[in-house]
């Protein structure tokens, strides 16, 4: 077998064995290495690799002692690889070559990342990793710390960085690889990529290299990847509102992770099929699968980020219920998971920065300085440059700042910028070309939509697209060409435009309103998470509704003292 292709096999394949207390015979003790090595490879019984390892101590053959507890490492999962892992490093910290024990951290760092899901301890493994294989450059091993700090990254929130290591990943992997192992580290990549696109809410892109993804994994034929893809592909559609192309691709995906018993995916799983049986008015169903995320919780003590809302949905589900038991259950529930959320991001985000990112900044700069020394630049013209970029970020500073002013005043100008269709005869006639909707549909629509808009409706975090038109007693197809048609936009943006302008202009009349916290204003105008809302209102207006709160109050000040 190609060394690489070994290697990468080791890598990001998990094989699964169960540890027993084995006595071996004296006739495998007998057996060459080759003989037993061979067995191994055929049966993948780990009783080849303990007599291989037991003759390797009795001859006291360090590189054959490694080696077996480098496959050991490979063959088991969680707290047993580690324990192999830290034997190899035991050997080899002190005499370091460009195999180990680089590899031997990186297994850890995965071993804690997929199975005992112990993040700081991952990181903690990841950045030793990352730090031999630069020094002795052992490219699948940079690969492969990078893939998994990326994936840190897009944890805690900082998914534009951890984009472009993986875009940086995909470009290493088609350089530096021939063709025979070129596919499994491009497939790897991609995945990443649509997965941290799908985090940015860059959906189009999402989809779009997910289905690269899914059709390079097809051509490899490596389910755990081909069923990543599959579970992202149902989230992308959950977020396009295509529920039953959703459900139809996570339950494609989830068979294979609750056949492995990825608890992490489960979850993941779990929590979106809840979420489509929330919007599709099945509530009992979407319950029982919060309740199997609670139980992953449970036993692992981690969960994505995101997930957490789903103990929000059980404890507002069992206050409906006046359960106060189970309410309580849940409440605690998610003060353990937000402790453990919390103390994760603080220390990923310190050590990332510190140990990761800062080196990184370091190095280019020491590249920077050398290059200039070799090319005989003078030491002023450095100082000048610095001056001039400082020069450029005061001037940059000070235009946004004034950009953002600008922003604000013509916001205090303004009146409400969403545009309403008239409803006159006329105007139904002629903007009724090319609607394909019943004239007479349309306009019922319309005025629905008129008093939706009055009684700030959109406001409920729980209006869906299906489900305002089921209440309008009509298809999804005609509520969204319709809006379509005579709002210029999608259902998603209609939605988010008019919560964006309900919040701006309570923000502008009501100072009470504007004491409130970032998350707590976005909840009461229909958003689920701050970030969501903010984006949005940066989007629409130029400015951060932060900014904004701040440049209002100091506006009221100066015009009512």
């Amino acid at each position: 077998m190609n060394h690489r292709l070994f290697l990468t096999l080791l890598l990001f394949l998990n094989l699964y064995s169960c540890i027993t207390a084995q006595v071996i015979p004296d006739t495998l003790l007998q057996k060459s290495n080759k003989e037993l090595l061979k067995a191994y490879d055929l049966f993948k019984e780990d009783i080849y690799i303990q007599a291989y390892l037991k003759k390797a101590k009795i001859s006291n053959d360090t590189t054959s002692i490694v080696n077996a507890y480098n496959l050991l490492s490979n063959l088991y999962n969680g707290e047993a690889s580690i324990k192999y892992s830290d034997s190899i490093i035991a050997l080899t910290e002190n005499s370091p070559n460009t195999m180990y024990p680089a590899y031997s951290y990186l297994t850890k760092g995965q071993a804690y990342f997929f199975k005992v899901r112990k993040m700081k301890a991952a990181l903690d493994n990841l950045l030793l990793a990352d730090k031999y294989a630069r020094q002795y450059y052992n490219k699948e091993i940079i690969f492969g710390s990078n893939h998994m700090i990326g994936l840190l990254k897009d944890r805690i929130g900082y998914s534009e960085e951890a984009l472009q290591i993986h875009i940086q990943n995909l470009e290493f992997a088609e350089k530096n690889y021939e063709e025979t192992i070129k596919p499994v580290f491009t497939s790897i990549s991609i995945h990443a990529i649509a997965y941290t696109y799908k985090n940015l809410e860059q959906l189009d892109s999402a989809l779009y290299y997910n289905n690269l993804g899914i059709e390079k994994a097809s051509n490899l034929k490596t389910k755990k990847i081909i069923n990543h893809l599959f579970l992202n592909e149902g989230v992308i559609y959950y977020h396009t509102q295509k529920l039953e192309d959703a459900k139809k691709s996570i339950k494609k995906a989830i068979k294979y992770f609750e056949k492995i018993d990825d608890k992490p995916n489960k979850a993941e799983s779990y929590f979106y099929l809840a979420k489509i049986y929330r919007d599709l008015n099945q509530e009992e169903k979407a319950i029982s699968y919060l309740q199997k995320i609670d139980s992953i919780f449970i036993q692992t003590n981690d969960l994505l980020p995101e997930i957490r809302e789903g103990y929000e949905i059980l404890i507002n589900h069992y206050k409906e219920k006046e359960n106060t038991e189970l309410q309580l259950l849940y409440l605690e529930r998610l003060i353990s998971l937000d402790s453990v959320l919390s103390s994760n991001k603080s220390y990923l985000s310190d050590n990332l920065k510190s140990k990761y990112d800062i080196p990184k900044l370091i190095k280019a700069k020491e590249i920077l300085i050398a290059k200039l020394k070799k090319d005989k630049i003078n030491l002023k013209y450095i100082f000048i440059g610095i001056l001039i970029l400082l020069i450029i970020i005061i001037i940059g500073l000070f235009l946004r700042q004034k950009k953002f002013e600008q922003k604000f005043n013509a916001i205090i100008e303004q009146d409400s910028n969403i545009k309403k269709p008239e409803l006159t005869a006329k105007t139904s006639i002629v903007n009724n070309e090319n609607l394909e909707v019943p004239q007479y549909i349309a306009m019922d629509i319309l005025k629905q939509l008129e008093t939706f808009e009055n009684n700030q409706e959109f406001t409920d975090k729980k209006i869906t697209l299906l489900s305002l038109a089921k209440s309008y007693n009509t298809n999804s197809t005609y509520l969204s060409k319709t809006i379509n048609h005579y709002y210029n936009k999608s259902f998603t943006n209609y939605i988010n435009d008019l919560r964006i302008e309900h919040a701006l202009v309570k923000l502008k009349d009501s100072s009470s309103f504007r004491r409130y916290t970032i998350k707590a204003i976005a909840h009461d105008t229909g958003f689920k998470s701050a970030e969501t809302f903010s984006k949005l209102f940066m989007k629409k207006n130029g400015i951060y509704p932060s900014y904004f709160i701040k440049k209002m109050e100091a506006f009221e000040k100066q015009t009512h003292p």
